[in-house]
């Protein structure tokens, strides 16, 4: 007890003597300097007249010049202003945009106020890579700032250094290393590299790290647009002033941008153009592109050399949110004020890269696209390159719901529900909620084109006392069998040949929700038990494919070998047994999407009916695939469904040799007609009254559908051998 109260006795001391307390002079020599009023230069000319940047050759400097990089005034004009606090710059590479960020910093260490400096990359590597070849060539070739750097042990080390009594730290983004500092300037550099949960929160955590500088604070992010719209880099652009570039034509002096963004869709865009050898050799294709690669003027069309693209760079303006473009004047009225100021630069800003370079790698790229469909080497040309979302295959076409809808009502092949010429056969897909049925039917031609012929979401239906009443999927087997006339046996009159009509030839239903799942196997059961199959009882191949999503991102797009289903929800036999798919949805909806954006007339492009609503159209983007992953939120039943209309063409695998589809492929003395094709992409007649339904155009006999009668037979006499 006694040796207790001596400690209490020493602590009462050292209170009494203000031993805990801080020195109050030291608080205020750390916060002289950012009282210090700053000196009245700006990043821009600070950068031009003082900032050495070593040659290529590296056998000698020159200064840092705005005339290279124009478009950099912007952000640099931002991070100068005191109401600006964070400043966004998508870009692609050799575009300077790191560079910006980089004068500040230069401007900050050379007149001051510095303040603690976070400066964060990717990884180690980064972090190595960066200091080597950027930040040690700032201190060794500027001995003004060199001269600032602290004499202690750890105050010069590579990826950190103490400059006027402030730390400047280069790091890999990590938890680790965010949790727990506070910078006055914070940078993420190609922050869409950062693992996702910290590129998601980058933003809000450079906030609360700088919330007691109060407008002190700066943060800077900077990157190549890899991650997409909803996460990095474009997300917070979005969320910031959305600053686009604008120009006027070198021919016509109208104005338009280099990438408007769908964020500004009124504004005209130039665009990279080359001739396009379709039918040629790759070197062909790549050497054509370059050698009539321009820039094209949305107004006047004229082709504009790079000259010419250089010197509207150098004029240009940047427009933000407030301000709106007269094609004739330029950016008219004043930007909001806004503390998160945006500037998206694209690779036809960039005087370091030529046309034909940029024909080239899009070219080369687009030619891997249309003989793989793989789109890995699209994605990073636009990306990296241009400096664009990549939204598909159909980005640098700026692919969204508005262009499909304006390629459905001007391409007018077919009004909905119609089946078009060219088409072979059609396979229709249900999604399952637990108050509708979300349908879509699709055509397809052998070389997997397809026409979307209809979409519809069914919601009510027409109980036995002419009463429509809400369904309920998870609730009464009865509402399904809406399905039956309204999906399973519908059929579209052919264009081109009245009278007659194209059967659906399968349907896919999503049983995937546990909430619907053995109600949805129990009604593909009753579907085979009222003969709703193609080939004879015998050996039934069913109409209705129950299906379920894969959770893995690997799984095959088809399994080799569907699930048996022979027990029902009670354990008990389950007569007959049906067959069920587990899908890879991941590898479908990566080809939905690819499939639209082709509209070169290739295999796979997608054509439309003329009358599905707008917002089916909407649902082929609610959700994007970032880090692998597909990431929505919104309806997305439309991109779903044609996953699964895809999954029900590989079940029919249409291009077996066996299926007689060319009459140039039957032996001699043999005559084509249509009694030779599978059932289900056999027409049948509308009116078959004086005639036989089960007759194709050339009077070949065909096997009539099975009865009601002959598939109970075969699954009672399934029942007494189980018995």
């Amino acid at each position: 007890m006694r040796e207790r109260i001596n400690e209490v006795r020493k602590d009462l001391d050292a209170i009494a003597s203000n031993a805990f307390c801080a020195d109050a002079a030291q608080i205020a020599l750390d916060a002289l300097d950012l009282l210090t009023p700053p000196e009245d230069i700006s990043t821009t000319d600070c950068a031009q007249r003082f900032r050495k940047i070593r040659t290529v050759e590296g056998s000698g400097h020159i200064y840092w010049s705005l005339a290279l990089t124009p478009y950099l005034k912007g952000p640099q004009d931002a991070l100068d202003d005191p109401n600006v606090q964070e400043v966004i710059v998508p870009k692609p590479g050799r575009t300077g945009g790191t560079v910006a960020f980089e004068n500040h910093l230069f401007k900050r260490m050379m007149f001051g106020p510095m303040t603690d400096v976070g400066w964060y990359l990717g990884g180690p590597d980064e972090v190595k890579s960066y200091c080597d070849k950027q930040v040690a060539p700032m201190f060794e070739d500027h001995k003004e700032i060199a001269a600032k750097v602290g004499s202690g042990r750890s105050d010069n080390m590579i990826a950190r250094k103490k400059v006027s009594g402030r730390f400047l730290e280069y790091l890999a983004a990590s938890n680790k290393t965010i949790t727990g500092r506070q910078f006055g300037y914070m940078i993420g550099d190609e922050i869409d590299t950062f693992p996702k949960r910290i590129r998601a929160t980058f933003l809000e955590q450079s906030r609360v790290r700088g919330r007691a500088l109060g407008n002190k604070r700066k943060v800077g992010m900077t990157s190549h647009p890899d991650a997409g719209w909803n996460d990095g880099i474009a997300a917070a652009w979005v969320d910031s002033s959305r600053g686009i570039y604008v120009w006027p034509c070198a021919e016509c002096s109208s104005w338009s941008s280099p990438w408007p963004t769908s964020h500004w869709p009124d504004v005209p865009r130039t665009e990279l153009w080359y001739r396009k050898l379709v039918d040629a050799g790759r070197d062909e294709r790549i050497a054509k592109a370059m050698e009539t690669a321009a820039m094209k003027c949305p107004h006047c069309g004229a082709l504009l050399s790079d000259e010419q693209r250089k010197a509207m760079s150098l004029i240009g303006q940047w427009m933000h949110r407030g301000q709106s473009l007269d094609i004739e004047a330029g950016p008219i009225g004043l930007p909001d004020a806004n503390p998160s100021m945006g500037f998206w630069i694209h690779g036809l800003m960039s005087m370091m890269v030529t046309n034909a370079e940029l024909a080239r790698d899009l070219e080369a790229a687009t030619i891997v696209y249309e003989r793989t469909r793989k789109t890995d080497k699209l994605r990073e040309v636009l990306a990296k390159i241009f400096g664009q979302v990549f939204e598909g295959a159909g980005a640098s076409g700026m692919l969204d719901s508005a262009a499909l809808i304006k390629r459905a009502r001007t391409e007018n092949v077919l009004e909905i529900g119609q089946f078009p010429e060219g088409a072979k056969f059609i396979t229709a897909a249900v999604d399952v909620g637990s108050g509708k049925f979300d349908v879509s039917f699709r055509a397809w031609d052998l070389e997997a084109r397809s026409w979307w012929l209809d979409r519809l979401t069914m919601r009510q239906r027409r109980w036995p006392d002419g009463q429509w009443r809400d369904i309920r999927t998870r609730e009464r087997i009865e509402d399904w069998d809406i399905l039956i006339d309204n999906v399973i046996l519908r059929t579209f009159p052919m264009i081109g040949r009245p009278g007659w009509e194209m059967p659906v030839a399968a349907v896919a239903i999503d049983v995937g929700d546990g909430n619907v799942t053995w109600k949805g196997r129990e009604f593909a059961r009753r579907c085979l038990v009222a003969g709703h199959y193609w080939g004879p009882p015998s050996n039934p191949w069913a109409r209705v494919r129950p299906i379920q999503g894969s959770p893995s991102a690997k799984a095959p797009e088809l399994p080799l070998v569907p699930t048996k289903i022979s027990r029902d929800e009670k354990g008990q036999t389950l007569l007959p047994e049906i067959r069920e798919y587990t899908l890879g949805v991941h590898k479908l909806k990566e080809l939905a999407i690819e499939r639209l954006a082709v509209n070169d007339g290739g295999p796979g492009q997608c054509l439309f009916a003329d009358g599905i609503n707008s917002n089916y159209f909407e649902e082929y983007f609610n959700e994007k695939l970032i880090d692998g992953k597909w990431d929505g939120g919104k309806p997305n039943e439309s991109l779903d469904l044609f996953g699964y209309e895809e999954a029900v063409r590989l079940m029919l695998a249409p291009d077996r040799k066996d299926i007689k589809w060319d009459q140039s492929a039957m032996p001699t003395g043999h005559r084509w007609h249509e009694g030779l094709l599978p059932p289900w992409a056999r027409p049948i007649p509308v009116n078959v009254e004086g005639g036989d339904p089960a007759v194709g155009r050339e009077g070949a006999p065909v096997e009539a559908p099975p009865t009601r009668k002959n598939i109970f037979e075969q699954f009672d006499a399934l029942n007494r051998n189980e018995g």
